[in-house]
């Protein structure tokens, strides 16, 4: 369904050039959900962004191609990826009321969506939109489609940012941290409502987090992202269970739901790498308790260390870490 391939971009800013993105690659195959994680400023959003053209001006993509469905997105024109945008690619964002149009109902921006995408009539649109409506869990339809965004709940909200993002129907969905600012039982609902409509219409997911505990509960595979690289990627079971980079083991150690019981939680010292001025070496070497003198001066490369899983780290592959 998709293919990111040694993607790299950069930014140009006032204090120099960002280099946001290196050598990113990872794929998500039909019907599968795949979760994105790392801590902010990873490169999870930036890779999402790439895949729809949605990068501000200042953004440049140096190197790497993006193929959906076997084309490569960053060779087409404005005018196919739009056609792509929301008809073939979905895209739910954290802040709903950023998705939503103030002055027009719900029921009639995801009449205007369906009309667009599906050719429909104005009235056979706005039909849909009701089931659309439903179908993402919302009671009584009929009256919350004759509502503004204002009127509703925050859940209430992000349900109807699903269900637009939903209506065409696309074959991939970016979900970019879309339940972090619910409560957590909107957000076990939300989560539920999207496995459900992936597994009823074979939507492939990509789910981007910062929350290890979402990813166990709702992802096929994971991939972990640090300073803008992908340093391990697996089946989530497996990377959960057994993580092979320190970077990954130390976000478990740090997530009170996956980490052992019998161990004191830990905080992941130091801080990210200056993206102007990356390290030769691995980007995590500075704060890697376990970092040896190789990691410093030369970078890890992805390679796979188990059927399921790949991993970018020299004591991995050197057995240093045991």
């Amino acid at each position: 369904m998709l293919e990111i391939n040694n993607l790299s971009v950069e930014f140009q800013g006032i204090r120099g050039t960002v280099k946001a993105l290196q050598n990113v690659s990872y794929s998500i195959q039909k019907g599968e959900i795949v979760g994105v994680v790392g801590e902010s400023g990873s490169g999870k959003s930036v890779t999402a962004l790439s895949i729809l053209g949605l990068l501000e001006k200042n953004a440049t993509i140096t190197g790497g191609e993006i193929r959906y469905a076997g084309r490569n997105v960053l060779t087409l024109n404005k005018k196919e990826i739009q056609a792509l945008r929301g008809k073939e690619i979905g895209m739910v964002f954290q802040e709903p009321m950023t998705a939503l149009h103030p002055t027009m109902t719900v029921g009639s921006q995801l009449a205007e969506v369906i009309k667009r995408h599906r050719g429909l009539s104005r009235k056979e649109a706005y039909r849909k939109a009701v089931e659309a409506l439903e179908e993402v869990h919302i009671h009584a339809p009929e009256v919350v489609a004759r509502k503004y965004p204002f009127e509703l709940s925050g859940g209430m909200r992000q349900r109807v940012v699903i269900a637009l993002a939903m209506a065409a129907p696309p074959n991939l969905l970016i979900a970019d941290e879309s339940t972090t600012a619910l409560d957590v039982t909107i957000q076990h609902e939300i989560l539920k409502m999207m496995k459900e409509l992936s597994d009823k219409r074979g939507t492939s997911i990509l789910f981007i987090t910062h929350d290890l505990g979402v990813v166990s509960r709702m992802c096929h595979r994971i991939v972990v992202m640090y300073a803008g690289e992908v340093v391990e990627t697996g089946i989530t079971s497996e990377v959960l269970r057994s993580p092979k980079h320190p970077y990954t083991r130390a976000l478990l150690s740090a997530l009170p739901d996956l980490a052992d019981p019998d161990e004191p939680l830990l905080a992941i010292g130091g801080e990210v790498p200056d993206l102007r001025n990356r390290p030769k070496g691995c980007s995590f070497a500075s704060r890697c308790i376990q970092a040896v003198d190789r990691c410093r001066v030369q970078k890890p490369i992805l390679e796979r260390r188990t059927a399921d899983q790949s991993v970018a780290c020299w004591l991995e592959r050197e057995g240093s870490h045991e």
